[in-house]
């Protein structure tokens, strides 16, 4: 049972391929927009074994900020 907890997605969907561990994927949205979110380029933030032994993989967007020498930008 691998722990992919931090990884990136295609990373972490190859290693249960490899290790032929049943999954479905879901993907989570912070509930306020402040930052941008990356299109692409999900991490795993959480995993859990279902009983009947599927795995849950819940996904994250990587937030987008941009810092300037002033603090953060306004958008």
């Amino acid at each position: 049972m691998p722990d992919i907890i931090g990884m990136p997605w295609e990373l972490a969907k190859d290693l249960l391929n490899q290790a032929n561990i049943r999954y479905n994927s879901v993907i989570t949205y912070p509930t306020k927009s402040f930052f941008p979110l990356k299109d692409n380029g999900y991490y795993v933030i959480k995993q859990k074994y279902l009983d009947d032994g599927e795995l849950v993989v819940t996904l994250a967007a990587r937030l987008l900020k941009e810092v300037f020498s002033n603090g953060l930008q306004d958008w």
